[in-house]
C-alpha cells in the first residue's frame, strides 16, 4: 500500500516536472522568437528607411544630371548654330575672294594693255594711236588703284579664312567634347534610374519584411493568454471566486508601493484604451507576488522588456512589466508577499510598474483593488 502510494507520489512528482521543463522550454522559445522577431524587425525598419533615403538621393542625382544633360545638349545646339554660321561666312569670304581675284585679273589685264597702249603710242603719230595713248595714260592710275583695292581686299579675306578655319576647328573640337559629356551623362543617368528602381524595391521589401515580423511577434495580450492555458492552475481553483465577474480577491497585496499614473481605460500611447494601470513607484522599489500563484512567463518579451505573467487560483493571470530584473523562473510556485522582482534603480526619475489583470482570458479593471491596498500601506513583503 506504502509502496503504491510512493509510487503515486514519484508519477506526480514526474508529471510536474515534465510540465515545468515544457512550460520553460516554452517560454525560452517565446522569449527567443519574439526577441528575435523584434530585433529584426527594427533592423529592417531602420534598413528600409536607409534605402528610402538612398533612393531618394538617388532621384536627386539623376534631376541634377538630367538638369546637366539639357545644359550640354543646348551648348551643343548652339555649337552646331556657330559651326553652321562659321560656314556661311566662310562660304561668302571665299566667293568674295573669288570675286576679288576676278577683278584684281582683270584690273591687272587692263592697266597692262594701257602701258603697251601707251608705249606705242609714243613711237607713233597717228590720231587714232595719240588717243589710245592719252586713254591708256588716263585710265592706267584707275586700274592700279583697283588692282591694290582687289589685292587688299584678298589679303584680308585670307586672314579672315584662316580664322575662320581655325573657328571651324575650335567648334569641332566643342562638338566632340560637348557629344562625350553627353554620353557620359546618360550613361550616369542611366545606371542611378536603375540604383534609384533597385533601392525603391529593397525599401518595400523591407518594409514588407518589417510587417511580417511584427505580425510574427505576438503581443503581451496574446502572450498572458497562451500560458494561461498552458499552466493548469489557472484553471484549477482551490479558492472560492468572489462574486461578480471583475471582482479581485480582497486578500490580494499591491505588487509594488506606490500611486497610480494611468488608470484602466486610459488611452495609451498608441490611442489604444489601456487593459491595466500604471504605478509610480520608488527606484529600486521590490516588486512582490499578491497572491499564492504559479510563474507562467520571466523574461524579455518584445519591447516590453522584463515581463512576468503569474497565474493565481480562480483563472486569474497577473501580468507585470517594467522591472528591471526578476527573481522567479518558470513553473516556480511563489507565495503571496514572496519577492518576485526589482524595479529600475534611477536618481532621475521614478520607474513605472504596469499592473494588468485577466480572468479566464478577460482583462479586469485592477484599480479598485490597487486603491485601497495601496492606501491602506498593509502590504507585508515576506523573503
Amino acid at each position: 500500500m506504502a509502496r503504491g502510494a510512493g509510487r503515486a507520489r514519484a508519477l506526480v512528482a514526474c508529471a510536474f516536472a515534465t510540465l515545468a521543463m515544457c512550460l520553460g522550454n516554452a517560454d525560452a522559445q517565446t522569449r527567443r522568437t519574439a526577441s528575435q522577431a523584434e530585433r529584426e524587425r527594427r533592423v529592417e525598419t531602420a534598413r528600409a528607411e536607409r534605402l528610402r533615403t538612398e533612393a531618394n538621393a538617388a532621384r536627386r542625382e539623376v534631376r541634377q544630371l538630367d538638369a546637366r544633360l539639357a545644359a550640354a545638349n543646348q551648348r551643343r545646339q548652339e555649337a552646331e548654330i556657330a559651326a553652321i554660321e562659321a560656314q556661311a561666312r566662310l562660304d561668302a569670304l571665299r566667293a568674295q575672294i573669288d570675286t576679288d581675284t576676278v577683278r584684281r585679273r582683270n584690273a591687272q589685264s587692263a592697266l597692262e594693255s594701257a602701258l603697251i597702249a601707251a608705249a606705242f603710242a609714243e613711237r607713233r603719230v597717228e590720231p587714232r594711236a595719240t588717243r589710245a595713248g592719252i586713254f591708256a595714260r588716263a585710265a592706267a592710275p584707275s586700274f592700279a588703284r583697283v588692282e591694290r583695292a582687289s589685292a587688299a581686299s584678298i589679303a584680308q579675306a585670307r586672314q579672315l579664312e584662316i580664322a575662320i578655319a581655325q573657328e571651324q576647328i575650335t567648334l569641332a573640337e566643342a562638338q566632340q567634347a560637348l557629344e562625350t559629356e553627353r554620353t557620359e551623362i546618360a550613361g550616369l543617368i542611366a545606371q542611378r534610374r536603375a540604383a534609384q528602381s533597385q533601392l525603391t524595391r529593397e525599401a518595400s521589401a523591407a518594409d514588407r519584411r518589417a510587417r511580417q515580423l511584427a505580425a510574427e511577434a505576438r503581443t503581451l495580450r496574446e502572450l498572458a493568454q497562451r500560458v494561461q492555458q498552458a499552466t493548469p492552475r489557472a484553471a484549477a481553483s482551490t479558492t472560492p471566486a468572489p462574486s461578480g465577474p471583475s471582482a479581485i480577491p480582497a486578500a490580494w497585496m499591491a505588487p509594488a508601493e506606490g500611486r497610480i499614473t494611468r488608470n484602466y481605460g486610459a488611452r495609451d500611447a498608441d490611442g489604444l484604451p489601456s487593459q491595466g494601470v500604471m504605478v509610480r513607484t520608488a527606484s529600486g522599489a521590490r516588486v512582490i507576488a499578491p497572491a499564492n500563484a504559479e510563474i507562467a512567463y520571466a523574461g524579455v518579451f518584445r519591447s516590453y522588456g522584463q515581463v512576468l505573467i503569474l497565474n493565481v487560483d480562480g483563472g486569474y493571470a497577473l501580468v507585470l512589466t517594467g522591472l528591471e530584473t526578476i527573481q522567479a523562473r518558470v513553473g516556480q510556485t511563489v507565495s503571496a508577499g514572496q519577492t518576485i522582482g526589482q524595479m529600475p534603480s534611477s536618481d532621475t526619475a521614478a520607474p513605472d510598474l504596469y499592473v494588468e489583470v485577466r480572468r479566464s482570458g478577460q482583462p479586469v479593471d485592477p484599480g479598485r483593488w490597487l486603491s485601497a491596498r495601496l492606501a491602506g500601506g498593509s502590504n507585508v513583503r515576506a523573503g
